[in-house]
């Protein structure tokens, strides 16, 4: 039989197994099909490890079903579970390395656990999901929107000379704007961007909330195309603007029924950090007995987030050599 990989394996063999209740549930299901050392795999075990996978995946295993379930326990369940009876022998589990790779898998499983039964004991309710939706309606909802370059100025002459420039620059414009919004917008925020507002909305709320225009500035571009100057100067308090619609958004309006799955998937993921978070406290004041800050001192850790253990005083720094004491030669000391 050819050879193959032991991925392969797991993902080959379920299908001759039977159903994945069937061993499971039935009176066999306790009974050992392999011990190695101090390690058992019974038929309930590998029925479980096998249940997920597809009858197509078998073909890399053998031509029946008999020789399918040997080869798997002989090529994937045997090497595994001599592996980590050697590794116990070993007593691979205590070094630092390996521990770390533990609590990492526990962590998972205790996390898959909690999630599990978060699912099942503590469901998002649709009460739940259509409170999140009132409470958030902006992010579901939003008018129409267009995007504006504008170029503050001071009086009205003076935006009506710039406006001139940049229309006789012709394919040029857009250098002409820019070149103008960086040495002659009084919106420095802005004017080292081409001026550019990002979208707008008709109350003049922009895509950054510390930021709000004069709703006028919409109403200007809104009576031009995407792409199109604004051809009059636009009062903004007591300024003069240039405007420049540079494209818009339509708007959005998305019911609950629409953003029920999303907003499921939210609820669900605050519920579970909120128990994970109860769990860690609860852990922390039962588990953790003594703690030792000051010894932090002794692990550096540099602006580049490097880390090195501190060197004890004395010791010469990796890469450089003590030099020699001199020495009398016939040319003196060297």
């Amino acid at each position: 039989m050819r050879r193959v990989s032991r991925w392969s394996l797991l993902l080959v063999a379920t299908a001759l197994l039977g159903a994945p209740s069937a061993a499971a549930d039935g009176d066999n299901g306790g009974d050992v099909v392999v011990t190695v050392g101090s390690s058992t795999m019974t038929v309930a075990e590998l029925q479980r490890r096998l249940s997920a996978f597809q009858p197509f995946q078998l073909t890399g295993l053998g031509k029946t079903p008999e020789e399918v379930k040997k080869n798997f326990i002989d090529t994937a369940v045997l090497p595994e579970m001599l592996y980590a009876e050697e590794a116990r022998r070993r007593k691979l589990e205590d070094e630092p390395g390996v521990a770390d790779r533990l609590r990492d898998v526990y962590r998972a499983v205790l996390q898959n656990r909690l999630e599990e039964s978060i699912a099942k004991d503590h469901a998002v309710t649709i009460q739940e999901i259509k409170q999140y939706y009132d409470e958030n309606k902006d992010r579901f909802n939003t008018p129409r929107r267009i995007k504006i370059w504008r170029i503050l100025v001071a009086d009205e002459a003076t935006a009506k000379k710039m406006l001139d420039s940049i229309k006789a620059a012709g394919a040029q414009g857009l250098t002409r704007w820019g070149e103008l919004s960086r040495k002659e917008s009084l919106d420095k925020a802005t004017g080292m961007r081409d001026g550019t507002l990002g979208f707008v909305e008709p109350d003049g709320k922009t895509d950054m909330p510390e930021v709000r225009v004069d709703p006028a500035l919409f109403a200007a571009a809104d009576k031009v195309k995407d792409g199109e100057l604004v051809p009059d100067p636009v009062k903004e308090g007591e300024r003069w603007a240039l405007i420049w619609r540079r494209g818009s958004m339509e708007a959005v309006h998305r019911s609950v029924a629409q953003e029920e799955k999303a907003i499921r998937q939210v609820l669900m993921r605050k519920k579970r950090e909120e128990a994970m978070r109860e769990l860690l406290e609860r852990l922390e004041k039962e588990y953790v007995k003594d703690e030792n800050p000051e010894l932090l001192k002794f692990v550096e850790v540099s602006p580049m987030g490097d880390l090195a253990a501190r060197q004890r005083p004395g010791i010469v720094p990796r890469g450089k050599r003590a030099q020699p004491a001199p020495r009398r030669t016939p040319n003196g000391l060297r």
